[in-house]
């Protein structure tokens, strides 16, 4: 196929008046088949939606056909795929029911929107080689950032130190502080038992002293 032909085409129903999460059922069963394996699907499956999903593939693949033949290129509609289906919620429209006593109970009637894009296989497996894997999240963005990257505010010139440089210099600071009271509280309490220990036991050997003393005077008087 020529180069900047399309490839995948699609077709949108809009404002289908049923429940999108019931359609999605439906939806979900068909996504990946062949066009025709998923048709004939469709007519054996007991859900309201199966027939306005079968609709809408019938239409992506008419459309897939018609842009063939306008443009003189071969498409074969047999080997087109389902290569995207979704159900997306509609607008919600509020009604009243009547009931007893003149009262009324308020419910809700939901709509949905179908979209179905068919392609050829070839071009699903070309699309896929290119795609990662896993694809890492976005990191967001400040304001301020915002505004830098997109050249609406100047960046600011001088910035905060980092936190590496900031401990740094406190690092210093807490180990002199220990090391003076270190050496501060040892050389008081040396100077305070050097004075009163030599004190006590000067007076406790003169005490014992005169107490000797005075018992061998005692003993040489008897």
């Amino acid at each position: 196929m020529a180069e900047g032909m399309k490839r995948e085409f699609s077709a949108t129903a809009r404002n289908l008046r049923m429940s999108a999460r019931k359609a999605r059922l439906v939806m979900d069963a068909v996504r990946g088949r062949n066009t025709d394996e998923a048709m004939v699907l469709l007519q054996f499956v007991n859900r309201r939606a199966a027939p306005a999903i079968r609709k809408l593939i019938q239409s992506a693949v008419a459309n897939a056909e018609e842009y063939g033949n306008r443009n003189g290129i071969d498409i074969e509609t047999d080997n087109l795929v389902v290569a995207e289906a979704r159900v997306d919620e509609g607008p919600r429209m509020k009604r009243w029911r009547p009931r007893s006593r003149g009262m009324a109970n308020p419910f809700t009637r939901y709509t949905c929107h179908m979209h179905v894009t068919v392609a050829e296989p070839e071009f699903l497996e070309e699309k896929a080689k290119g795609k990662p894997a896993f694809r890492k999240r976005r990191q967001r963005l400040s304001r301020e950032q915002r505004l830098i990257k997109t050249g609406r505010m100047q960046a600011p010139v001088e910035q905060a130190a980092p936190k590496a440089e900031v401990k740094a210099e406190a690092a210093p600071k807490a180990e002199k502080k220990p090391a003076k009271k270190a050496e501060a509280k040892p050389e008081k309490k040396a100077e305070k038992k050097s004075e009163k220990k030599p004190a006590k036991k000067t007076e406790k050997k003169a005490e014992k002293k005169s107490e000797t003393k005075s018992a061998k005077k005692s003993d040489k008087k008897k």
